[in-house]
């Protein structure tokens, strides 16, 4: 087999060729639009905290107690224990270095498999403000991106010379991908067929049982957490509401929809292109085996991207049917990973009038999706943070605090650090992580709001107040006087089975309705003006003064 010849070294005519030059800025914009990031991102959200509080645990079982595998809760104990962890600032430190680190994937992916520098992944994936945003996050979909290009990387390391100290940096890969992520599996596993197709191609059999060893030391490292699994699966029916193809499409148009929303099409196009291109391959000699470290010729290249694209399409769908999760956009980070590295890697095995277009579609791409980044950058992710502060000082500890949805306590958790005592709608006794089991039972239960209720009632009898945080604008201040919600029945519910939704509407509409009717002054406390996007954006009502007459005035609270 005769290797394609690389592109030309950055030191025969590196600054004149523009597809080096290229790629040198976008990364430089890149870099920068991370540290952009970075200072406008602010205080943890729900699910950082989840983490965060996880990462605390010495038990490996404790930090297992997550959606995720246990990789990312020990990296912020090691970054913790280093020094770096007791500070809002220097914890988004770590989001960043992993961001940057999948950054540098890229490079090492496209050098490693051809010679020439990254494009299409640094346009499409690299400047994508939703892979900043949730892949600088602390949570796991950053690492587990960075691991599943680093896995692709291993992947080309092995079949430039297949050997078992390649096998072992494959299947180190493998491990930690699926550590990180458990729908990364379906990735590792479409890497390791897309591999074993190649040296199928060869006919080099051994080989083929090198990357199913390390693809097996994969699935066995999962092993120790069936029976978390097992355990958690009635609590997660709170979450389990199903796959819905409306969703998965909005999921997507937000993912790959950027900077525009026809790009959707654009990723598609290059996909199909990528597998038929592979699927080609495959009636290609197959000429000599690769026996030296050379670059891996384009038809076998063409042949790994194309196949591992296929499966992890294919597989990564049926993962999200199967799972019936309603459908997240950060769910979709390693996979766009994934296909963005085999985009790179094949561009460069096509004619030089296909490069030059792709080239040129790179340059019009990152000129359209840099102010589009920037504005999307403008993104915080809660401001609970300052509503906590806010509190700490006014609030008295004779008040009350409510607070709904209730995983949004675990934000007000974090950051309030007062005496008033406050829940959440519905009332959980454990706010440190996502208690699905506790509002699974909540579910079942009548009658559940009456310790908020009377909590709420002696507060304001005594003359104190008490302060709701509610997602802006999904809360209305009802009529005074007017009957509360009816209790639902025990769930499941015929329509939405163990969906929590209908429950906290009902019940935070009774929360309302008891403050509109039996407190003298109940309104919006002034929410300060913001052009940040914030993602878990609460406003703060204010009630005040006990009536049990039911006429009053709805005023906002000064």
């Amino acid at each position: 087999m005769t290797p394609p010849s690389p592109a030309p070294t950055a030191e025969r005519s590196f600054w004149r060729q523009p597809d080096w030059l290229t790629a040198i800025l976008l990364t430089a914009l890149i870099t920068g639009f991370h540290f952009y990031f970075l200072l406008n991102a602010g205080g943890f959200w729900r699910d950082e905290v989840n983490l965060i509080n996880l990462s605390a645990h010495n038990s490996l079982g404790e930090l297992a107690k997550d959606s995720f595998p246990v990789l990312m809760p020990l990296v912020v104990k090691f970054w913790t224990a280093i020094g770096l962890g007791h500070d809002d600032v220097l914890l988004r430190l770590l989001g960043l270095v992993i961001g940057l680190g999948s950054l540098g994937g890229l490079w090492l992916a496209a050098r490693l498999a051809h010679g020439s520098p990254p494009l299409l992944s640094l346009a499409l994936l690299g400047l994508n403000s939703t892979v900043i945003t949730f892949g600088d996050s602390l949570r796991a979909y950053g690492l587990g991106s960075f691991l599943i290009i680093a896995t692709l990387v291993a992947a080309i390391f092995f079949l430039r010379q297949p050997s078992w100290a390649r096998t072992a940096w494959l299947a180190l890969g493998a491990v930690l991908s699926v550590q990180t992520l458990f729908h990364n599996a379906v990735l590792v596993g479409a890497i390791c067929l897309g591999a074993s197709a190649v040296c199928v191609r060869r006919k080099h059999w051994r080989a083929v049982g090198q990357i199913i060893f390390a693809g097996a030391v994969a699935a066995v490292s999962l092993l120790p957490y069936a029976s978390n699994l097992m355990a958690s699966k009635a609590s997660t029916e709170v979450l389990r509401t199903g796959f819905s193809w409306l969703r998965f499409w909005d999921d997507v148009t937000i993912d790959f929809g950027f900077p525009g929303r026809l790009y959707v099409f654009v990723w598609a196009l290059l996909a199909l292109l990528v597998i038929g291109l592979g699927l080609a391959a495959v009636t290609q000699n197959s000429g000599a085996r690769v026996k030296t470290e050379a670059v891996v010729a384009a038809a076998e290249l063409r042949l790994f991207t194309g196949a591992t694209l296929l499966f992890a399409a294919g597989g990564f769908l049926l993962f999200l049917w199967l799972t019936a999760m309603p459908g997240q956009p950060w769910y979709f980070l390693p996979f766009m990973a994934l296909a963005a590295v085999c985009l790179d890697m094949t561009l460069p095995t096509l004619p030089k009038l296909a490069r030059q277009i792709f080239l040129a579609g790179t340059i019009a791409t990152a000129l359209f999706a840099w102010p589009v980044a920037k504005r999307d950058l403008n993104y915080r992710f809660t401001n609970l943070d300052t509503w906590s502060q806010a509190l700490n000082t006014t609030a008295k500890p004779q008040d009350f605090i409510v607070i709904v949805p209730w995983f949004c306590g675990l934000t007000l958790d974090h950051y309030f650090k007062g005496a008033t005592p406050w829940s959440t709608i519905p009332p959980i006794a454990d706010h440190t992580t996502h208690r699905y089991d506790l509002v699974r039972e909540q579910l079942q239960r009548t009658n559940v709001m009456q310790p908020v209720l009377a909590q709420m009632r002696a507060s304001l009898a005594a003359g104190w107040r008490v302060w709701l945080l509610a997602p802006r604008g999904a809360l209305q201040i009802p009529a005074p006087g007017n009957p509360p919600p009816t209790d639902l029945p025990p769930a499941p519910l015929p329509d939405s089975g163990w969906a929590d939704e209908p429950f906290a509407i009902v019940w935070a509409g009774q929360a309302m309705q008891f403050l509109s009717t039996h407190s003298r002054s109940f309104g919006l406390v002034n929410n300060p003006a913001t052009s940040q996007h914030i993602a878990e954006n609460m406003e703060l009502f204010l009630a005040e003064g006990w009536r049990t007459a039911t006429s009053t005035t709805n005023a906002d609270a000064k």
